[in-house]
């Protein structure tokens, strides 16, 4: 029993890209995020990212080059919280109600921003998840359907 129970400690420990960021970084974090709580770092695709809660946001993560330089901040939003544009056009193409499961807004470096909504809708005959990536003017700039662990922010590293 002892044994399992260490073998799945293992696992567990292992499994978890857990990052100690430099103090530089941490530094530059925490004064783009000075109210950031519950911060955990971690390495992904070759980037740092701070996951972390935000008071009267939520969560967010925070995307960061090895080199300390800021990418890109993922913020949980409300579907009310989407510009006019962006909810026109998804009820324009899906319909007004169509179940939305998450929506997320994506500030990038450049200066631009992208909003991500996720719904479930009927393919066939089957409910299959969605996911679309809007601009702020509502012009649509990626779909994919039903696809497993699906994370739309790798499509906008640079």
């Amino acid at each position: 029993m002892f044994a399992v129970a260490a073998c799945v400690a293992a696992f567990a420990l292992f499994a978890c890209d857990h990052y100690k960021a430099p103090a530089s970084m941490r530094s530059a974090f925490y004064e783009k995020y000075p109210t950031a709580v519950d911060v955990e770092w971690e390495k992904k695709h070759g980037h740092a990212v701070a996951e972390f809660t935000m008071p009267g946001v939520g969560e967010c993560e925070a995307w960061y080059t090895k080199g300390g330089v800021w990418l890109m901040t993922k913020f949980d939003i409300k579907y009310s919280d989407l510009p006019q544009a962006v909810r026109t056009a998804f009820e324009a193409a899906y319909g007004a109600q169509t179940p939305v499961d998450d929506v997320e807004r994506l500030d990038r470096n450049t200066g631009e921003t992208i909003y991500f909504i996720e719904a479930t809708i009927v393919v066939n005959g089957y409910l299959t998840e969605i996911y679309l990536d809007y601009a702020p003017d509502g012009t649509l700039l990626r779909t994919a359907v039903d696809v497993e662990d699906y994370d739309n922010v790798y499509f906008y590293l640079p």
